[in-house]
């Protein structure tokens, strides 16, 4: 095995059961706070959207409900990651 490949973490894949909370519109609180209880900055916009970024800057979500161009494609959650290593 490749010493690259075990220092990666385990893949962890919650049943549809356990994050059902996830998939509402209207429910952004838990995914906003967990965010803030890591150290993330959040900035709300006039219009509700909620954009956030991890403490290195590598990760971004933003919650989209209010965006009209994200609300046309079927995107109320959006997340970018940065790989450690090169380009977005």
């Amino acid at each position: 095995m490749d010493a690259s490949v075990a220092l990666l973490p385990a893949v962890v894949r919650p049943s549809a059961e356990s994050r059902c909370w996830l998939s509402p519109d209207y429910c952004a609180g838990p995914v906003l706070d967990f965010l803030d209880a890591l150290g993330w900055e959040a900035a709300d916009t006039p219009e509700a959207n909620v954009h956030a970024t991890s403490p290195d800057g590598r990760v971004y979500v933003g919650w989209l409900p209010e965006d009209t161009a994200a609300h046309n494609r079927g995107i109320v959650w959006h997340v970018r990651v940065k790989p450690a290593e090169g380009g977005p």
